[in-house]
């Protein structure tokens, strides 16, 4: 039987048009990218003067009236069509956030979860050069610690000179009894809510405030940062012995805590105290 074997120019011919589209894929790509993030910057500078115009009326910090910003003008809503179709678009959430503000006659009122509100503060943040880190946090009173996880933005606030926590989603900050805003590492060294004062734009322990989840359970035991890829872990406040059933395809496996964050952040040290 004869065979006819592919000749050597066409073998070579057929590898540079793979190689070709392979790098027009490439491209592509690359270009999409470049313009979402030059789409993102742009829709995050138009609402920065929003922003300081409403600190302005709150008299607060810039950092404060982006927090109240994105919570006035998203929901949290994770159902819904608007959700499935453009909670992950970050410049046209954007977009239709700062068309939200100004009240535009095509505006679409952003429907988003925590982490999704978190980069949205995220980028009204780098719009005014001030540098934040997306925090993921886990307790330990569920059979999966992302049962009850949650996302907040830790900032380098340049008013007070400090590192805060804010927590978009909910509209929160905590507060020591000197009026600072804590950090991170003051969430996980106290106990949630007593070691502080749980309070938005308005003041303290109102009654929006003291109903929410984060005013009334202790999320800060375990948390993740993202930008930094570190996860850190409070022994004393997470209970460590207990363990996690996680239901994968060839099976459900039971997990301790240390297996469970190494399984979900593989690269991540954990760093405990």
């Amino acid at each position: 039987m004869w065979r006819i074997l592919p000749s050597r120019r066409f073998i070579v011919l057929a590898l540079c048009s793979a190689v070709v589209v392979v790098a027009i894929g490439a491209a592509a790509f690359m270009a999409k990218n470049w313009y979402d993030v030059k789409q993102s910057e742009k829709f995050a500078i138009l609402s920065r003067p929003l922003v300081e115009e409403l600190a302005k009326e709150l008299n607060v910090s810039y950092v404060d009236a982006a927090r109240v910003f994105v919570f006035r003008n998203t929901d949290h809503d994770m159902e819904s069509d608007w959700y499935h179709a453009h909670a992950e678009d970050l410049p046209y959430v954007l977009e239709h956030l700062y068309k939200t503000a100004t009240v535009a006659t095509d505006a679409e009122r952003p429907d988003l979860a925590c982490g999704w509100r978190v980069m949205v503060m995220q980028s009204l943040l780098a719009a005014n050069e001030i540098s934040s880190d997306t925090i993921y946090l886990y307790n330990d009173t569920g059979s999966d610690p992302n049962q009850n996880s949650h996302v907040v933005i830790e900032a380098d606030n340049p008013a007070t000179g400090r590192l805060e926590v804010h927590d978009v989603d909910f509209n929160v900050k905590y507060l020591h009894q000197d009026g600072r805003t804590a950090s991170l590492s003051d969430l996980m060294k106290k106990d949630i809510p007593d070691g502080f004062d749980v309070c938005d734009e308005e003041g303290c322990a109102s009654e929006r405030v003291m109903e929410t989840t984060v005013a009334q359970n202790d999320y800060y035991k375990g948390v993740y940062y993202r930008d930094r890829n570190v996860f850190v872990l409070n022994r004393a406040k997470f209970d460590v012995n207990k363990t996690f059933t996680i239901h994968r395809i060839r099976g459900d496996e039971v997990m301790d805590v240390y297996d469970y964050f190494n399984y979900i952040y593989p690269n991540a040290p954990i760093v405990e105290f």
